[in-house]
């Protein structure tokens, strides 16, 4: 007969173990929350890019004049204008206030680039994850493929694919531009093999932990293991990561709108802008290119600044 007297006890130390390890992870939360913000780099950050998401949000709601016509330029007979307390970035050759423009630019751009790494983020994350966790055949298969994707230039492979597909209805049911749903899902791909990597190097390093060996000794599933187990361990690269892979996808979309294969007209995104003043330059009409590529500067700094705090915080 099986002895039952001790599994209300068993039970009641696991219950407890699962309890001081819940404290634990919350306790760390919060002193990692703390450290951040301590840090002057991660507090500027934080403001640039909110001050660009509240332009995103607001629209052309906050912005001095239509970012779209002319017809409010009044104050500049012969575009384009340059800064002036009518017009504070000047104006571009069709007489668009650019500071209008620059404030309604961050709309697109900040919808495309974060949602494609944070997509990037997830498929890389569990291609990873399963990777680092099986091994074996498993990640010698997948292993060759994200080698494959990762010695394919980003920007270039970008290019090919959106130029290809310029015609394309591709969820075009979807709420907004089927387009911009085109980039999110191109730049997504082309970083998910590097999400992919990082992650399979961390779960590697927690697999033969005695913390997942306990648990596969307790009869927990791979998923289990894989989900509750490793994953909280791990949130920390990942969030990194995240961070890091949002810098690199706002240079990539504004390169690739630069090229003109990436956020068409009637858009004000940045890259465009730059794109389409470009020819003003030699003329020392500098001011359609400097504003949108000092935006495109402060909010990749921004996010940088982030990324780097978070690094340094969760490295301690």
């Amino acid at each position: 007969m099986t002895d039952t007297t001790n599994l209300p006890a068993a039970g009641n130390e696991a219950s407890d173990v699962l309890q001081r390890s819940l404290t634990e992870r919350k306790t760390a939360r919060r002193e990692r929350w703390r450290l951040l913000r301590r840090r002057p780099g991660f507090i500027i950050g934080v403001v640039i890019v909110g001050i660009w998401v509240f332009c995103a949000i607001a629209g052309d709601r906050i912005t001095p004049y239509d970012p779209f016509t002319d017809r409010d330029s009044k104050y500049c007979a012969r575009p384009p204008c340059p800064p002036s307390g009518a017009h504070w970035f000047g104006t571009d050759q069709i007489g668009r206030d650019i500071m209008s423009r620059v404030m309604m630019g961050a709309r697109d751009l900040l919808l495309v680039a974060p949602t494609a790494a944070v997509l990037a983020l997830i498929t890389g994350s569990v291609l990873g994850m399963v990777m680092g966790y099986y091994r074996g055949w498993v990640d010698n298969l997948l292993s060759r493929v994200v080698e494959a994707f990762l010695a394919l230039p980003v920007v270039m492979v970008g290019i090919l694919v959106l130029t290809l597909s310029r015609s394309s209805d591709l969820l075009s049911a979807i709420s907004f531009d089927s387009r911009n749903v085109l980039i999110i899902y191109v730049v997504a791909l082309l970083f998910t093999p590097i999400v992919a990597r990082t992650v399979r190097a961390t779960v590697l390093g927690e697999r033969d932990l005695d913390y997942v060996v306990s648990a596969r000794l307790r009869g927990e599933s791979n998923l289990f293991i894989m989900t509750r187990e490793i994953l909280p361990n791990i949130t920390g690269p990942i969030v990194v990561e995240l961070t890091v892979r949002i810098g690199y996808s706002i240079f990539t979309v504004a390169t690739l709108s630069f090229l003109g294969v990436g956020i068409q007209r009637p858009s004000p995104d940045w890259g465009l802008a730059i794109a389409e003043s470009r020819d003003l330059l030699p003329a020392d009409q500098w001011w359609p290119v400097t504003f949108p590529a000092l935006a495109i500067a402060t909010l990749v700094v921004a996010v940088n600044l982030i990324a780097d705090s978070i690094q340094t915080v969760y490295e301690r």
